[in-house]
């Protein structure tokens, strides 16, 4: 992420430059909140995916209980990857947001 840019002497600058000044600061905060409004949501259903799969890995281990299938394990096996898969990427997303805000 590139470097805060220094604010320019705004007692120098005409009305026209401060304008100027006001309306790129003003995109930019909305261009960061679009980018939070987009993370939040890509969160969100990272959340719904990862009860899903909890939901179902536990479906799927009492349809288990009493009995051994391998085709069953493995699917069990593969829904677990997945949601280490979607923990993961959601804490480095987070972790990223949180540098992007406080740094």
């Amino acid at each position: 992420m590139s470097g805060h840019a220094a604010l320019p002497d705004l007692h120098t600058l005409n009305s026209a430059a401060l304008r100027t000044l006001i309306v790129s600061q003003h995109e930019q905060l909305v261009r960061k909140d679009e980018q939070l409004h987009s993370q939040r949501e890509q969160l969100a259903s990272r959340d719904a995916e990862i009860e899903h799969l909890k939901l179902l890995i536990a479906k799927l281990r009492r349809m288990q209980f009493g009995r051994k299938s391998e085709k069953l394990d493995r699917e069990i096996e593969q829904l677990e990857l997945r949601l280490d898969e979607l923990e993961a990427g959601q804490a480095e997303i987070t972790w990223r947001s949180c540098r992007r805000l406080h740094g």
